[in-house]
C-alpha cells in the first residue's frame, strides 16, 4: 500500500486529494488490525529521533540507565553477569528471569531499550524460526512500524496464546475504510472482545463502512458489538436506479397486509371476549342516578381518545429512536447490506458463495462508496439516495 501510494505521487506530483481503502473478505480484517495500530501523528517517529532526550540516552552507562529507570539496585547483577549495554540490547525475558529480575523491572527494562533502539534506528539481530527458514531472506520493514506493545519486538509471547504483532505504518493517513464481506465482528468474537467502546474510533480514518450482502456465509455485522443491548436493523443500500427492487417492497407489503390482519383479528377477539365477560347492570330510575349514567359513556368514550393519542405518540416515538452507534464512523451508521436479487431470494444457500465475491460488480456497491468518497470533497448528490 506505501509502495503503490508513492509511486502514484511520482506519477502525480500534483495530486493533493485524500486516500480512501478497502478491503474484502480476510483482507478487511488486516486492514482492520493495521488501523487500530496506527499512530495518531506521522511525525512522531520523527520528533523521536530528532529529540534531545533520547540522543543524550545513547551516551549514558548501563548504570545511570537503570537509575533512570529507578532500578539501581539490579545494576549489581549486571556488572556480575558482565552485562553491558550492547549485550542488554541481544537479553530476551527470559534471559532476564534466567538473572533473577522480578516480572516487573524486566518489563520495564525491555520496554526502555527496545524503545530507544527504534527510534534510533538500530536493527536487533533476525531469529532463526523453528524450521531453519533465515528470517533475514524476507524484505525488512519500512521505518514507519509500531508495535501494539511499544516494545518493537517481532513475536513477543503474551502468556494468553497470541503474539505482539509489528504492525507496518501507513505512510497516509486514510479518508475511509470501506470492508466488504467482512469476518471482522466473528475475530473480535474470537479474540475474545464482548464490546466496542462507543468512544472508539481509529487514530488515523475517520470512517469506516461495513458493506455486506445478506446472504454472505463470511460477513458479520459490526454494530451489535457497540449497541449489544440494542436490536436495530441495518442500513439497507439503495438500488442505483434510485429506489428498492420490486420483490422487496412485494414482500414488506405483504408483510405489513399480514400484520394489519393479524392486529384487526385480535383486536375483534378481546372486544367479544370483553362482551361476554361484562356483568349486566342494574336500570337505576333516579334522576341522580340517570345523570350518572349519561355521563359515564362520554367520560368513558373520551378516556379512549386519551389513551389513543398517549399510544400513537408513544408509537411515532418508537418508530425512529435514536441509535447511537459509536464513534468508529464519525457518529454515523457502520452496518450497510445489499438488497438480493429476486433470483436469490429463492434459495439462500444456492448463492452464498456468488454472494461473497459480487461486490466488485455490485453498481449498488460502487455507487454508496462513490457516494460517501465525494462527500469527503464536499460534494453531494442533487437526490439524496434515502
Amino acid at each position: 500500500m506505501n509502495r503503490i501510494y508513492t509511486l502514484f505521487l511520482q506519477r502525480n506530483p500534483d495530486f493533493k486529494g485524500g486516500v480512501s481503502i478497502a478491503g474484502h473478505s480476510l483482507g478487511s480484517l488486516i486492514l482492520f488490525d493495521i488501523l487500530t495500530n496506527q499512530k495518531d501523528s506521522l511525525g512522531d517517529i520523527d520528533s523521536k529521533k530528532d529529540s534531545p532526550n533520547m540522543d543524550q540516552g545513547d551516551t549514558l552507562t548501563i548504570e545511570e540507565d537503570l537509575k533512570k529507570l529507578q532500578l539501581s539496585e539490579f545494576f549489581s547483577i549486571f556488572e556480575k553477569e558482565k552485562v553491558d549495554k550492547k549485550a542488554l540490547a541481544l537479553c530476551t525475558d527470559k534471559d532476564l528471569q534466567e538473572m533473577g529480575i522480578p516480572l516487573g523491572p524486566r518489563k520495564k527494562i525491555l520496554n526502555y531499550f527496545r524503545t530507544r533502539e527504534n527510534s534510533m534506528g538500530i536493527n536487533r539481530p533476525t531469529p532463526q524460526s523453528a524450521s531453519g527458514l533465515n528470517m533475514s531472506n524476507i524484505p525488512k520493514e519500512s521505518e514507519f512500524c509500531s508495535s501494539a506493545d511499544g516494545a518493537g519486538n517481532d513475536y513477543l509471547d503474551v502468556g494468553i496464546g497470541q503474539v505482539s504483532v509489528k504492525y507496518p505504518r501507513l505512510i497516509y493517513k486514510p479518508e475511509i475504510f470501506f470492508a466488504f464481506g467482512s469476518p471482522i465482528g466473528m475475530f473480535l468474537t474470537v479474540r475474545g472482545l464482548k464490546r466496542i467502546d462507543p468512544n472508539y474510533k481509529f487514530p488515523t480514518c475517520k470512517g469506516f463502512f461495513n458493506i455486506y450482502h445478506p446472504f454472505d456465509p463470511v460477513a458479520y455485522r459490526i454494530e451489535p458489538m457497540v449497541v449489544p443491548g440494542v436490536e436495530f436493523e441495518p442500513m439497507l443500500i439503495p438500488h442505483h436506479k434510485g429506489r428498492k427492487r420490486m420483490h422487496l417492497e412485494l414482500r414488506e407489503g405483504l408483510t405489513r397486509m399480514s400484520m394489519d390482519l393479524k392486529n384487526n383479528l385480535l383486536g375483534s377477539l378481546r372486544m367479544a371476549w370483553k362482551s361476554f365477560t361484562r356483568t349486566p347492570e342494574p336500570a337505576l330510575q333516579t334522576s341522580e342516578t340517570t345523570e350518572e349514567t349519561e355521563a359515564e359513556p362520554v367520560s368513558s368514550s373520551e378516556k379512549p381518545s386519551d389513551v389513543n393519542i398517549e399510544d400513537t405518540s408513544e408509537a411515532v416515538k418508537e418508530e425512529v429512536p435514536p441509535i447511537n452507534v459509536g464513534m468508529l464512523n464519525g457518529g454515523q451508521r457502520i452496518d450497510y447490506v445489499l438488497q438480493e436479487k429476486p433470483i436469490e431470494s429463492f434459495n439462500e444457500y444456492l448463492f452464498a458463495l456468488q454472494s461473497h465475491l459480487c461486490y466488485w460488480e455490485s453498481e449498488d456497491t460502487v455507487l454508496l462508496v462513490l457516494k460517501e468518497i465525494y462527500q469527503t470533497q464536499g460534494i453531494f448528490l442533487d437526490q439524496p439516495l434515502q
